[in-house]
């Protein structure tokens, strides 16, 4: 929807048309939209200095942080190629940089970034995300059953398709490893609460943009998927804490961290 459109009585001379439901409406999802993708530039840089100060990893899920990287690397490929406005999903594309960052820092932490593990992970998510944007991977057949149970009549996943739908369903697997291992280990190590609180306020913000300015059910269902997700993570961050003896954890010369005293 253009500004035109949402806001045909607005003049020069009748500012107040700035008040008509429609045309506040676009107006409050674009200034939200904008400002979730210009929040988006630091969202997870708490969680990024909290493994730095800790020089480590503990507590954080290897499996999540590579289906966030895949999930992320999905999102922009997806949206990319759409051609909607940046403001709807902008935050992709800085959300995607920083989850780089924080996958860099799992490796160099468990094993170091000049081995072949890494440079097989960076090279399949690189081809990855040219694949999806260019849309050159063929169409899914989906099993029989599963399109009789979904009364669906086109019984296929488009390239289009599979990269909105990757994120949702990436992101809900791969939020559950690290939960369960937040409740198995009764901590949630290194994870930072406010990368995780502004996580849920952007996937809030995000929801209601989604909802006026797009008719797309994938991009609605990765938005509530990701807010119900971020919001049990808030919860567990508050209720378990952070790895007991981390809580002031500074690194010591030799790279390991000091427990607090």
């Amino acid at each position: 929807m253009s500004f035109a459109v949402a806001c045909p009585s607005l003049t020069s001379s009748t500012p107040l048309a700035l008040m008509e439901p429609g045309c506040f409406k676009f107006v409050l999802s674009k200034t939200l939209g904008y400002g979730i993708v210009a929040g988006s530039a630091g969202v997870k840089l708490p969680q990024v200095a909290a493994i730095l100060r800790a020089a480590n990893v503990s507590g954080l899920a290897g499996s999540t942080i590579l289906i966030e990287m895949i999930s992320s690397i999905s999102s922009v490929a997806y949206f990319a190629a759409l051609g909607y406005p940046f403001s709807t999903w902008g935050e992709s594309c800085f959300i995607l940089l920083q989850q780089a960052i924080i996958t860099a820092l799992y490796f160099h932490y468990t094993g170091g970034l000049l081995t072949g593990r890494f440079a097989i992970t960076a090279s399949a998510g690189g081809a990855l995300g040219v694949a999806l944007y260019q849309r050159s991977v063929p169409d899914l057949a989906l099993p029989a059953p599963l399109c009789d149970a979904l009364g669906v009549s086109r019984c296929s996943l488009t390239c289009t398709q599979l990269a909105g739908s990757l994120p949702v369903v990436l992101m809900l697997v791969g939020r559950v490893p690290q939960i369960l291992q937040n409740l198995r280990q009764g901590h949630t190590g290194q994870l930072a609460l406010a990368t995780f609180v502004l996580n849920v306020a952007g996937c809030a913000a995000r929801v209601f943009t989604v909802l006026h300015e797009l008719d797309d059910k994938l991009a609605l269902v990765s938005a509530i998927s990701g807010l119900v997700q971020n919001l049990v993570l808030v919860a567990q961050i508050v209720a378990l804490g952070p790895a007991p003896g981390f809580a002031s954890a500074k690194p010591l010369r030799g790279g390991a961290p000091r427990k607090a005293e």
